[in-house]
């Protein structure tokens, strides 16, 4: 009997895809048990090459979904399930045995609808200070890094705040999901940075507010890559620039139009962040603390990239009607 529908959307990114698989025929459940469903958004790679090798040791469903969009790719892979159970994850992670048994459980409540746990570091190579040191502060119920998509909140199961259920390890009743009308736009290419929305943070938070309960669960744990290439300041800049266009794209909804005032109160706050942090920084230097220093170097870059970003979407969005349109359709299922 299938029990669960396991949906991995990809893009390019073969190698980690065939990691990723592999840590799935390790599962303690039988491959009878649940399916895997590899969504390909659009590979130029062996993307498919590498699922389709894996159809003899997984129940391995391969759909081709060439609509730009990580919600895209989601979406296909709801459209193509067959299990009441779906469980969301990416392309680089590393799963433990225990991870689809743990998300059945979870959601054997009827009272639950959304189940999450926690995504453990796998650095590759050597982590710099700075980094060890923001990873090791502490954000709600242990250990949160939003832009690394990492998190610890240690062993146990107790209700969280849906803004700590991430869409790498995202397991959620399809009733739910459709009942919220499923995911806003997520991972789009850079042409279409514009369209780019709040992804799986909406449907968390609508969930937790119309549909039922929002568990952590620490069985229904992954291990989730950051390369070396992302630890440097420079890609977490990045990462900020796009989290102020999602963060316009939620206040937009929220408003129905784009807002000057949103902007100003960005930009406000980002300045303020910024004077802050430029006072400290040169107080730890003056003081021998390095690492933070830097650290508080990519704070502040990031803070002005976020607030760009945020600006760059609002003014996008008052010129083109069209995107307007796309930010307040009512739902991308």
């Amino acid at each position: 009997m299938l029990r669960a529908s396991v949906i991995i959307p990809t893009r390019d990114r073969a190698k980690m895809l065939a990691i990723c698989l592999e840590s799935l025929v390790q599962q303690t459940l039988s491959r009878d048990d649940f399916e895997v469903l590899v969504i390909d958004n659009g590979s130029t790679d062996s993307t498919a090459d590498v699922a389709k090798g894996f159809a003899d040791r997984l129940n391995l469903v391969y759909v081709y979904e060439p609509e730009p969009g990580l919600h895209s790719g989601r979406h296909a892979g709801v459209r193509n399930a067959r299990s009441d159970i779906l469980l969301f994850g990416e392309d680089d992670l590393d799963v433990t045995p225990g991870w689809v048994a743990g998300a059945i459980a979870a959601l054997r409540d009827e009272k639950v609808a959304l189940a999450g746990g926690n995504l453990l570091p796998k650095f590759e190579g050597e982590v710099p200070g700075w980094l060890q040191l923001w990873w090791s502060r502490p954000v709600y119920k242990g250990r949160a890094f939003g832009y690394y998509g990492i998190l610890d909140f240690g062993v146990g199961r107790f209700e969280v705040d849906p803004a700590y259920v991430w869409g790498g390890n995202f397991a959620v009743r399809r009733s739910a999901l459709e009942a919220v009308g499923g995911f806003h736009p997520d991972g789009m290419p850079q042409e279409l940075i514009t369209r780019r929305g709040d992804g799986e943070s909406y449907t968390a938070r609508a969930i937790h507010k119309r549909v039922g309960r929002v568990m952590f669960d620490s069985e229904i744990t992954v291990r989730h890559t950051v390369a070396a290439s992302r630890m440097y300041g420079k890609y977490l800049e990045k990462r900020a620039y796009n989290q102020g266009i999602s963060d316009s794209y939620t206040n937009t909804r929220r408003w129905g139009r784009p807002s000057s005032a949103l902007v100003t109160w960005a930009y406000s706050w980002a300045r303020a962040q910024r004077l802050r942090l430029r006072y400290f920084q040169q107080s730890l230097r003056d003081r021998g603390h390095p690492h933070r220093a830097e650290l508080l170097k990519i704070q502040f870059a990031t803070a002005k990239t976020w607030a760009e970003g945020y600006r760059f979407h609002q003014r996008a969005a008052r010129s083109d009607q069209q995107l307007l349109t796309w930010i307040l359709k009512e739902k991308y299922l």
